[in-house]
């Protein structure tokens, strides 16, 4: 499953990526956070050719492309 590891200031926020739907325009990701693990839905967005959506309260942009293959 692709993974990202995302550091806020403070913590390391992990995502996983679980599906991309392209006509809806959405992605859904697995996060874990502090050991907590949430699963939601985010509007998929474009910038040129790469995909990515907006995370927190100062909206991050979170590329997909980014996102790498754990073993």
């Amino acid at each position: 499953m692709p993974e990202y590891d995302y550091f806020n200031g403070e913590n390391f926020i992990t995502f996983d990526l679980l599906e991309i739907d392209d006509e809806k325009h959405e992605v859904v990701i697995a996060i874990t956070n502090l050991g907590k693990i949430s699963v939601r839905t985010f509007d998929l967005y474009f910038d040129g050719n790469r995909r990515y959506f907006e995370y927190g309260c100062l909206y991050t942009k979170i590329y997909i492309d980014e996102f790498k293959e754990e073993n």
